[in-house]
């Protein structure tokens, strides 16, 4: 078996994640260390003249990628399980967010809440900034709330789940989650049943934008997708925060704040109470305090 790797931009991986989604099979996967580290686009093939092509055929759809890669040999390795070195465990004031393989040893103080998840090959790591920044937004809204059960959380482009799980392990009443590809839904269905939460505890559906959102408000909307698809659905999502409601952004470059507030600012007009923007490495977010 062979592993085949090259360093991408910062501003690639999502896009690239949402192509990898749309494939019938994929061997590859995006694999981000730290902030200091550029990430990397990476495949396992059973040898190097399956993988030439498969790389050929990303090429084509993303042509700033380099011409050539890096080849490792692999063996004795379960290759399934090697994104997990990628995962680590992070935290924000009491909520504890592990990856499964960690349960047993990782230790949770007291008065902590943990929050156990595998973010699987497809969709990046769950301690990534853009995760960060999202959750951190959550948890800070929840704690002006006095009855947190009265809140209805939507976690658009839910990838594995982490955010609206993590959303009812802090006890909000409604929470939905929904994401275009059917994986991402088995995956965070699968974080669920990891948490014990019950059925129906969170509704996840496929689903994009559109219908996602069609007919539903919301007190809390998280939105960690990329940020050209925001600007685009930028009507509907300011459309599904109630007043005194809070929209959040997310999936955006540093580079690209600017922009995307503009868009949002433009479209929501008085509907927009205030907005404030927080940055993390190269990504960033802008929250929107709906009037």
């Amino acid at each position: 078996m062979v592993k085949i790797s090259v360093n991408i931009d910062y501003n690639m991986p999502d896009r690239l994640e949402d192509f990898l989604c749309e494939l019938e099979t994929s061997s590859w996967s995006i694999e981000k260390a730290n902030d200091a580290t550029p990430p990397k686009l990476v495949g396992y093939f059973d040898n190097l003249e399956e993988a030439a092509p498969a790389y050929k055929q990303i090429r084509k759809e993303f042509k700033t990628l380099p011409e050539n890669f890096d080849v490792e040999e692999i063996f004795d390795c379960d290759w399934q399980n090697e994104y997990k070195k990628y995962l680590t465990s992070w935290r924000h004031e009491n909520l504890h967010w592990v990856p499964v393989w960690e349960k047993e040893k990782y230790i949770l103080p007291e008065g902590g809440k943990a929050f156990y998840f595998d973010a699987g090959l497809a969709f990046g790591t769950g301690d990534h900034p853009t995760t960060r920044l999202c959750a951190i937004r959550m948890l800070d809204f929840l704690k002006k709330t006095e009855n947190p059960e009265s809140v209805f959380l939507i976690d658009a482009g839910c990838g594995s789940g982490i955010l609206a799980l993590s959303a009812k392990l802090l006890g909000v009443g409604k929470v939905y989650g929904f994401d275009k590809d059917p994986e991402a839904v088995r995956l965070s269905e699968e974080n669920a049943k990891i948490n014990n939460v019950p059925n129906g505890g969170v509704e996840f559906s496929e689903a994009g934008i559109d219908d996602g959102l069609k007919g539903k408000t919301c007190d809390i909307l998280l939105a960690n997708i990329q940020a050209d698809i925001l600007q685009i659905y930028s009507k509907e999502l300011i459309g599904a925060v109630k007043s005194g409601g809070i929209l959040v952004l997310s999936g955006i470059l540093a580079s690209e704040n600017d922009e995307v507030k503009r868009k949002f600012l433009e479209m929501g007009g008085a509907k927009i109470k205030s907005s404030d923007t927080a940055i993390m490495g190269e990504w960033s977010d802008i929250m929107f305090e709906i009037a």
